[in-house]
């Protein structure tokens, strides 16, 4: 999977004044949390969804998906994503750990 947004685009983030361009490239959960991890250990800032600062990945329920975002140093936005197993739950958006607690709850 790969995943192209530009300028005026419909998808993510509102009301980004420094959206330059989104590229997301699909991995493993395995694969996503390694990157996470690495990402950290270097000093590069990870946001959620919606744009603030996280530390873990964030679930979209619709999908579901989790995937972690940050910048180039051009200021481009770059997105890991990986399918998560389940079913969707369109309203969620919000941490891994709290898609967690959600799926353990409706088990």
């Amino acid at each position: 999977m790969l995943g192209l947004w530009g300028p005026g685009t419909a998808y993510g983030p509102a009301n980004d004044s420094q959206f330059k361009q989104h590229l997301a490239f699909a991995v493993t959960l395995q694969e996503l949390f390694r990157i996470n991890e690495n990402l950290q250990h270097n000093g590069v800032g990870t946001v959620g969804f919606w744009g603030g600062r996280a530390k873990e990945p964030s679930v979209i329920g619709w999908m579901p998906s989790a995937q972690i975002y940050f910048r180039d140093p051009d200021g481009h936005l770059l997105e890991f994503i990986t399918i998560l197993p389940g079913k969707p739950r369109p309203g969620f958006v919000g941490a891994y750990s709290e898609w967690l607690r959600l799926q353990d709850v409706h088990k």
